[in-house]
């Protein structure tokens, strides 16, 4: 049958992503689409092959004429699948069987269907699911597995740690992190999260700011930057075992986790700490759980909040989220948070264009050795930031 007479199934690249992943070997054991009889048995068990394994890798794609393909699709029918009205793949029918979209979704929620997000999966779930052998061309996780891969062999490496991030922003609490990681592995790789959906940080934007903190304040040779995407698959309280298995197949021998990370289920009893991962099975990765650093004014550094000895009331917190909204508000945070080159870059990539009459601006307020010509906002908002930094007249 010709490519052009084949059944298609439509999928976005969500969807393409996470076909892609398998492929490439980044959520082994899994290696294709699980069938009827798997999908029971994960849903179960939580387990496939002797590991771990939150929820089925499956395929059920929503809309019409997935439903019209799907519900009449023969045993070794060979369909196109279609991304962006582009054919990326194709996938040999071996089983078409119908699911309970309520069951998916709590297994890829991990349980937790009250949220936004939760509904927003609900919407892309299908009647059907499709298993067999199937191929695709995604060719960027190809490509970053294969420059992990030479970094690893030509550092050598055999501590590698891996530490997924949103990066929004990147602060000093973020850099101590690094910084101390960096000194006892081989080679760092930090999984930037890429969502497909629309950010006010946009990837391109963190990667660049990654990427200038790398180069010019850790060991940039022990640090490889990695675009993760940050599909529907990684949902919920799945999303750190997924994390994981991803990191691990990635080659990472260590996984660090903020303690203060999304979905990880800490709990204490009798002065032990608990989280998702005490039940971790047949992943073969260390998994750090490292605790919050806050900045302390009487130490007067960054400090570990369960090593400081003064109260909540003398440290200041690094609260990605709260520092997100003063850079959407266009204010400078300070220093203290984020390093002021960070911000510059930040807020002259997001509010451009802010002042009518920058040079003028930059004349009257911010110290200078002669004629201004072509000043940026970047370099503005840095010689601002370091008069803040001046000591007040007595």
């Amino acid at each position: 049958m010709a490519s052009q007479e084949k059944n298609k199934i439509y999928i976005d690249k969500e969807a393409l992503s996470a076909l892609s992943l398998v492929q490439e070997g980044l959520l082994h054991p899994a290696t294709t689409l699980m069938g009827q009889k798997e999908m029971e048995s994960v849903n179960k068990m939580g387990i496939y092959k002797d590991q771990t394994f939150p929820c089925p890798f499956l395929l059920c794609p929503n809309g019409k004429r997935n439903l019209q393909v799907l519900s009449k699709a023969q045993e070794n029918e060979v369909l196109d699948i279609v991304c962006d009205n582009q054919i990326v793949g194709e996938i040999k029918a071996q089983e078409v069987f119908k699911i309970d979209k309520i069951q998916r979704l709590e297994k890829l929620m991990g349980g937790d269907l009250s949220t936004k997000e939760a509904s927003s999966v609900l919407e892309r779930l299908g009647d059907y699911a499709i298993s067999g052998e199937y191929n695709v061309i995604f060719e960027e996780i190809k490509e970053t597995k294969k420059a992990l891969q030479e970094k690893i062999k030509l550092h050598n490496a055999k501590k590698i740690t891996g530490v997924m991030m949103s990066a929004k922003p990147i602060h000093r609490a973020h850099e101590r992190m690094l910084r101390e990681e960096l000194q006892d592995c081989d080679l760092m790789v930090v999984f930037l999260l890429k969502p497909y959906r629309n950010d006010f940080m946009p990837y391109s934007l963190r990667k660049r700011i990654l990427e200038y903190i790398a180069n010019n304040y850790l060991i940039k040779d022990k640090i490889c930057i990695i675009p993760l995407d940050d599909t529907y698959l990684f949902a919920g309280q799945n999303k750190m075992i997924l994390h994981s298995i991803v990191a691990k197949n990635y080659g990472c021998t260590k996984l660090i986790v903020g303690q203060n990370s999304p979905n990880l289920s800490i709990y204490y009893t009798e002065k032990t700490r608990h989280s998702i991962f005490d039940n971790l099975q047949g992943v073969d990765i260390e998994v750090k759980i490292i605790s919050e650093y806050v900045y302390c004014e009487l130490c007067k550094t960054l400090v570990s909040q369960s090593t400081c000895p003064h109260g909540n009331h003398r440290h200041t917190n690094y609260n990605s989220e709260s520092i997100l909204e003063l850079l959407k508000l266009g204010i400078l945070p300070p220093s203290i948070l984020v390093r002021e080159e960070i911000s510059a870059i930040i807020l002259s990539t997001l509010h451009p264009n802010r002042f009518s009459n920058l040079e003028k601006l930059y004349y009257d307020i911010v110290p200078s050795e002669g004629i201004l010509k072509n000043k940026s906002e970047e370099e503005f908002y840095i010689k601002l930031m370091q008069l803040y930094q001046k000591s007040h007249l007595v």
